[in-house]
C-alpha cells in the first residue's frame, strides 16, 4: 500500500487539490441526503381485503376467507397468515420474507386470488395491498374552525387539498372525517305497483345507463372521428330521466321513486383538544425529503388559516420533521464533542500542535467522503447512517495516529525528508491496512442478517465501513502530504548522562573544525575555478561548484544521519535501551510481575471469565431502546355492539384524563378510523394521537397514563402504545389454535387469567371478544327455490330495506357520490320478518265461456278468453278464448315464508392463524427489561393446563428479538473467523492468531459491566457495539506481536523481547483506545438526547469492552505469547537436542565403521598388493580423514 504514499508524495498539488474537492462534495452530499427517520423498510407484510355485504362473521368465514386461504397459503412467498372475518368483510395479512420485492409479491398474490375468483360469491372483489415506512404520513394536521363542518370540509378538499397538493414532493393528501354525500333512490311502493315497473331493473339502471361506450371510428370528408354512444350522468336530474320498463310503457325513474343527494351515514368522529375537527394527512413521493416537505407544507398553512377564515386553525398531530431534525442536530453535537475530546487525547500524548491537527484533519475528511458514499449509493441521513457516523469519529483517527508516530520517529533520526516519509509509511502500512480490515470485516456478515435486523442495520454498517475505509485512504495519502509540508524535522529528545553530553560537544567540536576547513577548501578551489574559467561567464552568472563540494548547510546536521540524502536507518533494538519514560513507569512493574508469574495471570483471567458469565443472566434485554421521541399513542376498543355515539361519549373520559395531565401539549382523536389510516376494520376503535410537552420523555409518563386508564369503568379497552420505540413489534404475543372453538375460548380466558400475575407486566389483553347480539336470516334452501329465489337475491332485498343497496356510482360537480336503493324499510325484527318480497308470481287457469244462439263466440282477452254468443235464432254454439297467454300476477311473500329470522349472539371476529382458528392474548412489558417479561410468561404458560387439541406459541416481541439475537450471534461467530482468517494471513501463522482471538471475550466483561452499572438493556444496537468491538480490541494486539515478532527476528531474547515491545507499544495502545473511548464519551452520557436509541448503548458497549481489553491486552496478551512461544522454543529445544544426540550417535557410528573398513584395506594390502596401490589409497584415506 505504500505505492499510494509514493504517488501522493510525487502529485503534492493534485493530493490538495483532491482533499479540497473531497470536502466540497462532501459538504455538498451532506446538504443533498435525504434527511428520514428510519431506512426506507419494505413491509414484509400484504393484506388482501374482501366486503361481503350483508355476511354473518360465520358466511365471511365459510365463504370467502377460507376459500382466499386455500388459494394463498401454498404460494412459496408466504410465510405466515392471519385473517379476521368480521360482519360484512374479510382481512388476510400475509407475512413475507424481509427484501422480497413488493410488487412481485403483490401480482403473486393477485394471481391466486384471481383464480379463486370465481368460488366467491356475487359481488365479492378482493384487493391486495403492501405498506413500506414511505407510506407514512410526512404530515397528519387537526382542522379546526368556527364554520361548520360542512362549509369546513367543502373548503378543505375545493382549496386546501389542490394548494397542498401542488407542493414539491407531496404525493397525495386524504381528508378524514368529513360528512360526505350520498344518492338515494327511494322507491315509492304503490307508484312502483301502479307502473308496473320491476325494481330489479332500477337496480341496474345505473349499469345500463350513464356510461358511454366506444362504437368504433367513422370515416367522413375531414378524417376520422370517434363514435361513442351515450352520455355520463351529472345531476340528480339525470337520474330522475332514467327509464325502465312500466305496464304501458316507458317509466321514468322519478315517477316510481325520490332521488335526492342526502348525507351518508357518519363513519368518523374526529376531535382536536376537545373541539370537533377534520384531518389532513400529507403523504410524500418516495424520492422526496421528508423535511423538505414538512416545512413546505407547514409554511403554507398560516395563508390557507388566514384565506379560509373563521378562525380556522391548523393543529400538528404528527410530523416527522421536527424529531428527525432534532436527532441530527443533537448526533452532530455529540460527534463534535466526540471530535473535540478525541483531538484533545491525541495533544495530550503527542504534546504537538502540528501532529495533532494533521492527525485530527483525518476525522472530518473521513467523514465527508463517507457522506458522498452515501449520497452516490442514494442512500438517506437517518438515525442508523448518522448513528454509524458519530461512532466512527473514534476510530478514523487510529490510522492518521500510527502513520504519523511513525514519520515523527524517522524524522528525529534525521534523513532527507521524502525518503523518511516514504519508509515510515512502508514501515506501518501493513499493519494498519490489517487493523483496518478486521474492523471493517466485522460487518460482513450483517449481509446475511435477514429479517427487521438486517434490513435495519445494513446502511449502518456500509456507512462505518465506508469511513474507516476512507480513514486508511486519508492515513496512506492525506496525512503524509501533511507531514511532508508541515511536520518539522526535529532532534529525539532523550536523556543523556554527563560524559555522553562531554562526548557529544567533543564530537561537535571536531565537526566544526572539520567544516571550516572544508569551507576554506571550498573557497579555494572556487577561486582556482573562477581564475580558470575567466571569460566563460559575466560577473553576475552561476559559478560552477564541483560535485564533491557539499554546502555548508547540508553539513550541520549531528550524528550518522548528518547530510544523508536518503531515509536514516533506525536501530529498533536502541529502543530496547532507550530510557524508560514516566507513562512506562507506570506500566512496567505490571508486566515485569505477569510474565514472571504467568500461571497466576491465567488463573485470574479465568476467574475474569466466570465473572463476566454470572454478569450474562443480570442483564435486561430488549428490542430496541427509547428513541427519545415525545408522542404517545392510545387505543381504545370498544365493547361489541356499541354505535358510534355511545363511543364518542365513552372516548371522552380518556379526554379528561389527557386534560388533566400537566405534562401533555396537545391531543387528536379519531374514532371509527385510524389518523393514519392502519386501523382494524373489524371493530370499532378510537385512535389518540397524543403530543407531549417538549423536555418531556413520553415513556416517563405512559406507566402513570396507563394506570389511570385501567382505573375507567364501561369504556372498553384501552392500551397505551409508546410512539418513542423503534419499528418492531411492542408486545408478547401467545396465539392458541385449535379447531374447537369452545375449548379454544375458554383455554384463552384460563391463559389471560394467568398472565396478569406475570410481574413486569404493564397490561394483559385478549382478542377474545364479548358475544354480540346478531340477527341472523336462515334461509330455507328448498322453500326459497319453489318461490325462485336465491340466497343472494334474499339478501339484496334485506339489505335494500336495512342500510340500502349499492347500486353504483357517480360524479357530480368533480364529487363522487354512492348511489343507495331504498325499498321497504325494517327498523325491528318483527319487521323484518314481514318484510315483503317478491315472490314467485302466480298465472290464474284460463276459464272457459260459454254461449247459446246461432252464432260463433269470440273469445277476447289480455290472458284470459271469455266466450260470448249471440245471434238471431235459435240453435246451440260455444265460444272458446282464442286470445293472448294469461297474464302472471306479481306476488309478494313475507320473508319468513322462506326463511327463520332470529336474534342470536355470536362473536363479532372470527380470527385464523395458518387457517386455523385462532386467539391471541397481548402482554404489554412495562420498563425496558424484554428479556424478564417473556421469561417470566413462558415459566406462567407451563403452569395453565392447556388441552392437547390447543397449541400454544410465543410471539410478537419475543420472537423477534430472539430471532434477531441468535442471528447477530451467528454473524458474530462469522466474523471471529474472518478477522482468523486476516491475523493469520498476516503473522504467517495459525497459532499466534489465537492469541489475539483470545482478547475478544474479555472484551465483553467491560461491556456487561458498563451496561450493568449504568442500567442500560442489552438490545440490538448493544449487539451492533459487540460485533464491532471484535475487530477493535484485535487492533491493538496486532501492534503489540507485531514489535515483540519484530525483536524475536533481531535475536533479542524471548521474555525482553515481550517486556520491550509491551513497553514501546504501552502509549500507543493508550492513546488509540482513548481517543476512541473519549470520542464516545459523549454519546453514552447521551448529553443531548438525541438518537440515543442507537448511540448510547452502542457507545456503552464499547467504551466498556475497549477498557476491559486494552487492561487485558496489555496484561493477558503478553502472558499467552510468553507460554506459547516459550512452550514452542522448549519444543524446538528438544528437538534439537535430540538431534544432537542422534547425530552423535550417526557420527560415532560412521567412525566406526570408517576404522574397521580401514583396518580391512590394511589387511588386504599387506597380503601382496602393489606397494605404490597401499601408499595411494593411504594418502586418499589420510587426505579424507583431513576433510
Amino acid at each position: 500500500m505504500s505505492f499510494l504514499t509514493r504517488l501522493s508524495l510525487k502529485n503534492r498539488a493534485l493530493i490538495a487539490l483532491i482533499s479540497v474537492v473531497a470536502v466540497i462534495f462532501g459538504v455538498i452530499g451532506a446538504g443533498a441526503l435525504k434527511q428520514e427517520l428510519f431506512p426506507s423498510l419494505d413491509n414484509p407484510q400484504a393484506t388482501v381485503t374482501a366486503t361481503y355485504e350483508g355476511a354473518t362473521p360465520q358466511a365471511v368465514e365459510s365463504e370467502v376467507t377460507d376459500p382466499l386461504e386455500a388459494a394463498l397459503s401454498p404460494l412459496p412467498e408466504v410465510e405466515d397468515m392471519t385473517s379476521v372475518s368480521s360482519a360484512g368483510s374479510a382481512t388476510i395479512t400475509v407475512s413475507t420474507k424481509y427484501g422480497e420485492n413488493s410488487d412481485d409479491i403483490v401480482r403473486s398474490l393477485q394471481r391466486a386470488v384471481s383464480q379463486v375468483q370465481p368460488q366467491l360469491p356475487d359481488g365479492v372483489e378482493p384487493n391486495v395491498l403492501t405498506l413500506s415506512t414511505d407510506d407514512i404520513p410526512v404530515l397528519a394536521l387537526s382542522v379546526t374552525s368556527d364554520a361548520d363542518e360542512d362549509k369546513l370540509a367543502a373548503e378543505l378538499n375545493d382549496f386546501v387539498e389542490p394548494e397542498l397538493s401542488k407542493v414539491d414532493g407531496v404525493s397525495q393528501v386524504q381528508i378524514a372525517g368529513a360528512k360526505t354525500k350520498q344518492v338515494e333512490i327511494r322507491i315509492r311502493e304503490d307508484d312502483l305497483e301502479d307502473e308496473g315497473a320491476s325494481i330489479d331493473e332500477i337496480a341496474g339502471v345505473l349499469q345500463a345507463n350513464g356510461v358511454p361506450t366506444s362504437a368504433g371510428d367513422l370515416e367522413g370528408g375531414d378524417g376520422t372521428a370517434p363514435v361513442e354512444v351515450g352520455s355520463r350522468i351529472r345531476s340528480v336530474d339525470a337520474i330522475k330521466d332514467l327509464v325502465v320498463s312500466g305496464t304501458d310503457g316507458p317509466v321514468k325513474l322519478s315517477d316510481v321513486a325520490d332521488v335526492a343527494i342526502a348525507d351518508a351515514p357518519i363513519e368518523s368522529i374526529s376531535r382536536t383538544n376537545g373541539k370537533p375537527s377534520l384531518s389532513l394527512s400529507v403523504m410524500k413521493e418516495s424520492d422526496a425529503n421528508t423535511v423538505d416537505v414538512s416545512h413546505a407544507v407547514s409554511a403554507k398553512l398560516p395563508e390557507l388559516a388566514k384565506t379560509l377564515g373563521d378562525n380556522t386553525e391548523f393543529v400538528s398531530a404528527f410530523d416527522q420533521a421536527p424529531f428527525i431534525e432534532q436527532s441530527i442536530d443533537d448526533l452532530l453535537k455529540e460527534g463534535m464533542l466526540g471530535l473535540v475530546f478525541a483531538v484533545l487525547v491525541i495533544l495530550v500524548f503527542l504534546l504537538s500542535v502540528r501532529a495533532t491537527i494533521i492527525t485530527a484533519i483525518s476525522i472530518p475528511l473521513s467523514l465527508l467522503i463517507a457522506l458522498i458514499g452515501l449520497w452516490m449509493g442514494g442512500e438517506t441521513l437517518n438515525m442508523l447512517t448518522l448513528g454509524a457516523l458519530t461512532i466512527s469519529v473514534g476510530r478514523v483517527v487510529d490510522d492518521s495516529i500510527v502513520v504519523i508516530e511513525a514519520i515523527r520517529r524517522r524524522h528525529a533520526a534525521g534523513g532527507d525528508k521524502f525518503a523518511n516519509i516514504l519508509a515510515a509509511v512502508a514501515e506501518v502500512a501493513g499493519a494498519i491496512t490489517a487493523s483496518t480490515l478486521t474492523t471493517v470485516a466485522v460487518f460482513l456478515p450483517l449481509a446475511f442478517v435477514t429479517g427487521q435486523t438486517g434490513e435495519m442495520f445494513r446502511p449502518f454498517a456500509l456507512t462505518a465501513t465506508i469511513a474507516l475505509l476512507s480513514s486508511l485512504f486519508v492515513a496512506l495519502t492525506i496525512v503524509p502530504v501533511l507531514a511532508y509540508w508541515f511536520l518539522r524535522q526535529r532532534e529525539a529528545k532523550v536523556r543523556l548522562t554527563r560524559e555522553e553530553k562531554a562526548e557529544i560537544r567533543q564530537s561537535r567540536r571536531q565537526m566544526l573544525t572539520q567544516w571550516r576547513a572544508e569551507k576554506r577548501a571550498a573557497r579555494k578551489a572556487a577561486k582556482k575555478q573562477s581564475i580558470t574559467a575567466a571569460g566563460r561567464h559575466d560577473a553576475g552568472g552561476d559559478v560552477e561548484t564541483d560535485e564533491g563540494v557539499v554546502p555548508a548547510g547540508r553539513a550541520a546536521g549531528l550524528g550518522a544521519a548528518a547530510g544523508a540524502s536518503g531515509a536514516a536507518e533506525v536501530d529498533e533494538l536502541a529502543a530496547l535501551r532507550s530510557p524508560v519514560t514516566r507513562l512506562q513507569r507506570t506500566y512496567l512493574p505490571v508486566i515485569s510481575f505477569s510474565t514472571k508469574h504467568p500461571v497466576l495471570m491465567i488463573v485470574a483471567a479465568l476467574i475474569i471469565l466466570a465473572g463476566t458469565g454470572a454478569m450474562v443472566p443480570q442483564l435486561k434485554t430488549e428490542l430496541f431502546g427509547d428513541t427519545g421521541q415525545e408522542q404517545l399513542q392510545v387505543t381504545q376498543t370498544f365493547d361489541p355492539g356499541t354505535d358510534l355515539d355511545e363511543a364518542s361519549e365513552q372516548s371522552q373520559q380518556v379526554e379528561d384524563i389527557l386534560v388533566a395531565d400537566d405534562s401533555i401539549e396537545s391531543y387528536q382523536v379519531s374514532i371509527g378510523g385510524s389518523t393514519f389510516g392502519f386501523a382494524d376494520d373489524s371493530e370499532l376503535s378510537g385512535t389518540f394521537i397524543v403530543n407531549a410537552k417538549p423536555g418531556t420523555s413520553a415513556q416517563s409518563i405512559s406507566a402513570e397514563l396507563q394506570r389511570k386508564f385501567d382505573a375507567l369503568e364501561g369504556v372498553g379497552q384501552v392500551e397505551l402504545q409508546d410512539q418513542s420505540s423503534a419499528p418492531g413489534a411492542q408486545t408478547i404475543d401467545v396465539t392458541l389454535t385449535s379447531s374447537d372453538t369452545a375449548v379454544l375460548e375458554d383455554t384463552t380466558e384460563k391463559v389471560a387469567q394467568r398472565l396478569e400475575d406475570v410481574p413486569g407486566a404493564q397490561s394483559v389483553t385478549s382478542d377474545v371478544e364479548a358475544v354480540q347480539p346478531v340477527i341472523e336470516v336462515k334461509v330455507d334452501q328448498e322453500k326459497a327455490a319453489e318461490e325462485n329465489l336465491t340466497e343472494a337475491a334474499i339478501g339484496q332485498y334485506v339489505q335494500r330495506a336495512m342500510r340500502g343497496q349499492s347500486i353504483g356510482e357517480v360524479i357530480i360537480d368533480d364529487v363522487t357520490h354512492s348511489v343507495l336503493l331504498f325499498d321497504r324499510e325494517a327498523n325491528t325484527v318483527e319487521e323484518l320478518r314481514d318484510l315483503q318480497i317478491p315472490g314467485k308470481p302466480e298465472t290464474p287457469d284460463a276459464p272457459t265461456g260459454a254461449g247459446s244462439g246461432a252464432g260463433a263466440g269470440a273469445g277476447t282477452g289480455a290472458g284470459a278468453g271469455a266466450g260470448a254468443g249471440t245471434g238471431a235464432g235459435a240453435g246451440t254454439g260455444a265460444g272458446a278464448g282464442a286470445g293472448a297467454a294469461p297474464a302472471a300476477e306479481p306476488r309478494l311473500i313475507d320473508l319468513d315464508d322462506v326463511a327463520d329470522v332470529e336474534e342470536v349472539t355470536t362473536a363479532p371476529n372470527i380470527r385464523h392463524t395458518n387457517s386455523q382458528r385462532s386467539t391471541t392474548v397481548s402482554v404489554t412489558p412495562e420498563g425496558d427489561d424484554l428479556g424478564a417479561v417473556s421469561a417470566a410468561v413462558q415459566s406462567a404458560l407451563g403452569e395453565v393446563d392447556v388441552p392437547d387439541e390447543v397449541s400454544v406459541d410465543t410471539g410478537g416481541a419475543t420472537e423477534e428479538q430472539q430471532d434477531a439475537f441468535s442471528q447477530l450471534g451467528l454473524a458474530m461467530l462469522a466474523a471471529i473467523l474472518i478477522v482468523f482468517v486476516i491475523m493469520v494471513a498476516t503473522f504467517k501463522s495459525l497459532l499466534q492468531p489465537l492469541i489475539l482471538l483470545v482478547s475478544i471475550p474479555f472484551a465483553a466483561t467491560g461491556s456487561i459491566a458498563l451496561l450493568l452499572l449504568t442500567d442500560t438493556a442489552m438490545g440490538l444496537t448493544a449487539m451492533i457495539g459487540l460485533l464491532m468491538l471484535i475487530g477493535i480490541v484485535v487492533t491493538n494486539a496486532i501492534v503489540l506481536i507485531d514489535l515483540i515478532n519484530h525483536f524475536r527476528a533481531r535475536g533479542v531474547e524471548l521474555r525482553p523481547a515481550i517486556v520491550g515491545g509491551a513497553r514501546l507499544r504501552y502509549r500507543p495502545i493508550l492513546m488509540t483506545a482513548a481517543a476512541t473511548i473519549f470520542a464516545l464519551v459523549p454519546m453514552a452520557l447521551g448529553l443531548t438526547g438525541g438518537g440515543v436509541f442507537i448511540s448510547k448503548p452502542l457507545a456503552i458497549v464499547v467504551i466498556g469492552g475497549l477498557v476491559s481489553s486494552t487492561i487485558l491486552t496489555l496484561i493477558l496478551v503478553p502472558v499467552l505469547y510468553l507460554l506459547l512461544e516459550g512452550a514452542k522454543e522448549r519444543r524446538a529445544e528438544k528437538r534439537r537436542v535430540k538431534n544432537m544426540a542422534r547425530g552423535e550417535v550417526l557420527d560415532a557410528a560412521e567412525a566406526r565403521a570408517e576404522r574397521e573398513t580401514a583396518t580391512a584395506t590394511t589387511g588386504a594390502g599387506a597380503g601382496g598388493g602393489p606397494g605404490a596401490r597401499t601408499d595411494d589409497g593411504g594418502d586418499a584415506r589420510g587426505d579424507e580423514a583431513k576433510h
